[in-house]
This record gives structure tokens, C-alpha cells and sequence, in this order.
């Protein structure tokens, strides 16, 4: 087995057990937050694949999709579902966006070490601050969606 394989089957195993600690009165949530995650990472993954900023070589699915399946299917959808589970609802504009903040910067930061050290994603004319751009705008956009249909005003 290769390292890519074992941070590959490591991101699955972990997601799924992960979601064994969500709390059961949020399970409706849990299912939104992983079909509503899919969408827009399918959306920006499929894109700047396409248009040749981001290649990811070694990847799951390779016959089928050029993106990384596991990434923006499993693994975003499930962190996307523990942020909004532990997502300061009460605290200052500055605390929550400090928090979507520090998650970005820790899941790009990984990013860049699998860039430099594995073939799991190669950047081509992709920059590290896209990555941190687009992680924090999804989290945003999910955090703003569950707060629509979940939140009371």
C-alpha cells in the first residue's frame, strides 16, 4: 500500500467513525450538511480541474472523474458537518470568522503538505490561498444555509 493509499483509506476511516460522535438530535442536519457540501465542492473541484489548475494523480475513481472523490464527497462533506456542530452560533462576528478562518488555515495548510510530499494533488497555476479561499467559502455558505433552514432568526 502506498503513503496515498493509507492518507486515502485514513480520511475515509476516520470521516466515517467521526460521524458516529454526532450528536442524534442533529442527525437531520448530518444528512442536509453532506448532500448540501456536495454540490458546490463538486462545482469548484470539477472546474479548476478542468480548466488545468489543479491535477490530482493519484486519485480514486480515475477512470471516471479527474477530481479527488474522496476529498469532495467524504471528507470536506463530514468536516463541513463537525464545524457546523461546533460553530460558535452566539459568539461576535470576529469569533466566527476566526473560527472558519483557523479550520481553513489548518485544511490548507495539510493541503500544502500533501502538495509538496505525496501525488495525492499536484498545483499547476493553483495558489495556496485559492485553496484557503474556497474552503472558507464553503464553510460560509454551509453555515449560512443551515443557519436559513435550521436556525430560528
Amino acid at each position: 500500500m502506498s503513503v496515498e493509499d493509507a492518507i486515502l483509506t485514513a480520511a475515509v476511516v476516520i470521516s466515517v467513525i467521526s460521524l458516529a460522535f454526532t450528536p442524534r438530535n442533529k442527525l437531520f442536519e448530518l444528512q442536509f450538511i453532506l448532500l448540501f457540501v456536495q454540490l458546490p465542492t463538486w462545482l469548484l473541484g470539477l472546474t479548476v480541474v478542468e480548466l488545468g489548475w489543479l491535477e490530482y494523480p493519484h486519485r480514486e475513481l480515475a477512470d471516471v472523474n479527474r477530481t479527488s472523490f474522496i476529498f469532495e464527497y467524504i471528507f470536506l462533506p463530514v468536516l463541513c458537518v463537525h464545524v457546523n456542530n461546533h460553530y460558535p452560533w452566539q459568539a461576535s462576528t470576529p469569533v466566527k470568522t476566526a473560527y472558519l478562518t483557523g479550520i481553513g488555515l489548518i485544511i490548507t495548510g495539510v493541503e500544502v503538505l500533501f502538495e509538496r510530499h505525496t501525488m495525492l494533488i499536484q498545483y499547476t497555476s493553483w495558489k495556496w490561498y485559492w485553496t484557503l479561499f474556497s474552503v472558507m467559502f464553503i464553510f460560509w455558505l454551509t453555515q449560512k444555509t443551515i443557519a436559513w433552514f435550521f436556525r430560528s432568526p
